[in-house]
């Protein structure tokens, strides 16, 4: 992109105002002025001409980091003419951030690679270039641009703890938990039955068949996956800052992450919106763009995800320190009695608090070091 910037603007208007004045009035000083003004911003123009033949390429050190871990990039710079390259500026936006790199004169062929570092103090989504090289007058009055790359995106992920697995609770067995629901064919045997039209003949019981003198078949309790369904509260009245709804979002991101890995069904969600959750890759990505929003609140996230999840058999509600543990147990007991609810209260700083009642454990998270012992105990 070539042009006269803002200030090459200024200069010729004023210059050609000043140009007319002194023609009008005879003011040879204002003559003097225009001329100095329009024969410079001619000259500027000429470091426009031409253009660079580059081939330019962005290499990062991974795809994700987590919040705080070091994240740098390779932006590599190959001189594609058949002649030297005289050097010049190359510009590379990082997030909200702008990388300007000193580009060398390059014989044909040659490459130069220069180094960027990529801030990771927040979670979000950062996106890297594209490169531009600008050629411009020392005065800033002209610039050409020329896009050399194209855009690459750099996940932030929370940071995340490792939790209990199996043993805990998050899937009961192999195949699933008993219910009390019968099933005609399933896994944990319940009892006998007489034979009815359309039964499998593969249950059949030979054994009490030939002592009743009549056909009986098996009867199973019906085995279902635990479905668990991980929700957070993204309301800004929910929180006392910044740094509790991070808190927030890691507990809730490790949840996520050990039902992913013990391979149970997960439903994860937020006050507005039913996050993407099919790997853990993917899981932290969706969990990296969630912000705080206008709507929020324990009731509505109870209400919402009783709707959008009605068949999970294990909750976990995350919201802040804005409600209290009497009022969080008591949304949570609106969840289905078969239901296994565990509320999490964050509050910076304090001390781990962990109460059951029935199907409902209320716990209160200070630091997110805490939460596997919480866990092991909500669990059991």
């Amino acid at each position: 992109m070539t042009g006269i910037r803002t200030a090459g603007w200024i200069a010729l208007l004023g210059g050609a105002a000043s140009l007319a004045l002194g023609l009008v009035f005879g003011w040879l000083e204002f003559s003097v002025v225009g001329i100095l003004a329009v024969a410079t911003l001619a000259l500027c123009v000429l470091f426009t001409i031409g253009k660079p033949k580059l081939e330019a390429w962005i290499q990062l050190t991974g795809r994700s980091v987590v919040v705080g871990e070091r994240a740098a990039g390779l932006l590599h710079v190959r001189n594609a003419a058949t002649r030297r390259n005289w050097g010049a500026r190359l510009d590379l936006p990082v997030g909200e951030n702008n990388a300007s790199f000193s580009l060398p004169s390059l014989r044909a062929g040659e490459i130069t690679s220069e180094e960027f570092r990529i801030p990771t103090s927040r979670r979000g989504l950062i996106t890297v270039g594209p490169a531009r090289s600008v050629q411009g007058d020392p005065f800033a009055l002209t610039g050409r641009e020329t896009r050399w790359t194209e855009e690459l995106e750099l996940y932030v992920h929370p940071v995340t703890v490792s939790l209990p697995g199996r043993q805990t609770g998050f899937v009961h067995d192999l195949e699933g938990h008993a219910s009390s629901h019968l099933s005609s064919s399933d896994m944990n045997f319940h009892a006998l039955r007489p034979y009815v039209a359309g039964d499998d003949r593969r249950h059949v019981h030979w054994r009490s068949t030939a002592r009743t003198g009549r056909l009986m078949v098996r009867q199973f309790e019906e085995s279902r996956m635990s479905r668990v369904a991980v929700c957070l509260d993204t309301g800004r009245s929910a929180y006392l800052d910044e740094e509790e709804f991070e808190l927030g979002v890691s507990a809730a991101g490790s949840v996520a992450l050990q039902t992913l890995y013990s391979e149970s069904p997960l439903a994860l969600l937020t006050s507005r919106e039913t996050l993407v959750a099919v790997t853990p890759g993917r899981t932290l990505d969706e969990l990296s763009l969630v912000q705080l929003t206008t709507r929020g609140g324990i009731a509505d996230l109870v209400h919402s995800t009783i709707r959008r999840a009605p068949n999970s058999s294990v909750v976990f509600v995350v919201t802040g320190s804005s409600t209290s543990l009497a009022t969080l147990r008591q949304a949570c007991g609106r969840f289905d009695v078969d239901a296994r609810v565990v509320g999490v209260r964050i509050a910076s700083g304090a001390e781990l608090r962990v109460r059951s009642a029935g199907n409902v454990t209320a716990v209160q998270l200070g630091r997110l070091e805490d939460l596997p012992r919480a866990m092991r105990k909500a669990m059991e």
